[in-house]
């Protein structure tokens, strides 16, 4: 009896072991690889995205429940915008008056609030709602990031697997998935980027004048958010697990936005399974990652200093590719934004995107 216990614990620590080695290999693996992650992994042009496979870059996106709006129409105004999803359509028309009372009596937080907490669909109406929660974060960006957190809170649900059993092997921290929240968002900034583009030339983005600051700033908080929602939603592939907040451990979040100097820099650990056994996965290994989407600008896109957040050895791979977007922006007068994404603990690159979007 003895003996067949000493046994158990003896392939039990050897198990252990192998995993361990397993897990130092494959994070060995991904250091001496991160060069790979300074290719550009996806690109937005004029509200569109395009992701990246070994044969180019290939259009992943098809516009849906786009409606006809006047050439006149004021697309800053998110409550225009809507109004004519509820044209002829009794069903979006009293969701749009129930939703323009929660407005008026509670403001920008309680209709998205009022908007995220119902399950999401797949409709015209649900593409009315979710183009209203993109024009109210548009409108808070420049204040702060509470509407841009409050947002992102509603975006990842717990993920339980296959009959409501947990597909990995249990880790001690709670593992959280994109939810389809996420998607609606970013087919609602494309279909409202649509509109936008449409309308350029009714845009005032040059000029000093009030109107123009106006019409500045809201076109460059639609590019950035429309650049961080998706490059959420495309790098973020594995489960996230949820972190304390510095100084509050109790105050909890799974992704976290702050505003730096303009760019808007997220912050979540990444799960990645090193070990499949089938359906069953054991996730043992972590990244604390951030992304950094840059501010837009016109014609011209500053490099940050890519120094504080990547490593030297690649960091000559990234200042290379901001300097081509740097020539391609500046020569087409393009709004430009960039996406970097890098692990906070060892400074290497995890992925790497930028957007364009033409004002003229």
């Amino acid at each position: 009896m003895k003996l067949e216990y000493k046994k158990r614990i003896y392939w039990l620590l050897r198990f252990i072991l192998i995993v361990c080695v397993v897990n130092v290999l494959t994070g060995f693996y991904d250091m001496c690889t991160s060069s790979k992650n300074t290719n550009v992994n996806q690109i937005i042009w004029k509200g569109e995205r395009y992701n990246k496979d070994e044969t180019g870059y290939h259009s992943i996106d098809k516009f849906k429940y786009l409606v006809d709006i006047p050439t006149d129409c004021d697309v800053k105004d998110i409550w225009a915008v809507a109004s004519y999803y509820a044209k002829d359509d009794s069903e979006c028309d009293t969701r749009l008056k129930e939703l323009k009372g929660i407005y008026d009596e509670g403001g920008a937080k309680a209709v998205v609030e009022d908007i995220m907490s119902k399950d999401v669909g797949d409709d015209k109406k649900t593409m009315m709602e979710y183009l209203i929660v993109d024009g109210c974060l548009i409108e808070s960006l420049g204040n702060d990031t509470e509407l841009l957190n409050n947002v992102l809170e509603h975006c990842y649900d717990r993920d339980y697997g296959f009959l409501g059993y947990k597909r990995y092997i249990d880790i001690g921290n709670k593992l959280y998935k994109k939810n389809g929240k996420l998607e609606r968002i970013i087919e609602s900034f494309e279909t409202l980027s649509k509109y936008t583009t449409d309308r350029a030339g009714k845009l005032n983005v040059g000029g000093d004048s009030d109107d123009n600051l106006v019409d500045r700033i809201h076109y460059s908080n639609m590019i950035q958010l429309l650049q961080t929602f998706s490059s959420l939603s495309y790098f973020d592939g594995n489960l996230l697990g949820i972190r304390p907040t510095i100084g509050n451990s109790k105050n909890k979040y799974i992704v976290k936005a702050v505003k730096e100097d303009y760019d808007i820099v997220l912050s979540y650990k990444k799960y990645k399974s090193f070990i499949n056994f089938g359906n069953i996965s054991i996730y043992g290994r972590y990244k604390n990652l951030n992304m950094r989407v840059k501010h837009p600008v016109i014609g011209h896109v500053e490099k940050f200093d890519v120094m504080k957040y990547v490593a030297p050895s690649v960091v000559g791979k990234v200042v290379d590719k901001l300097f081509d977007l740097n020539m391609l922006s500046r020569e087409f007068e393009l709004w430009g934004t960039n996406v970097i994404v890098y692990d906070i603990d060892i400074h290497t690159p995890e992925g790497f995107s930028y957007g364009f979007l033409s004002y003229v």
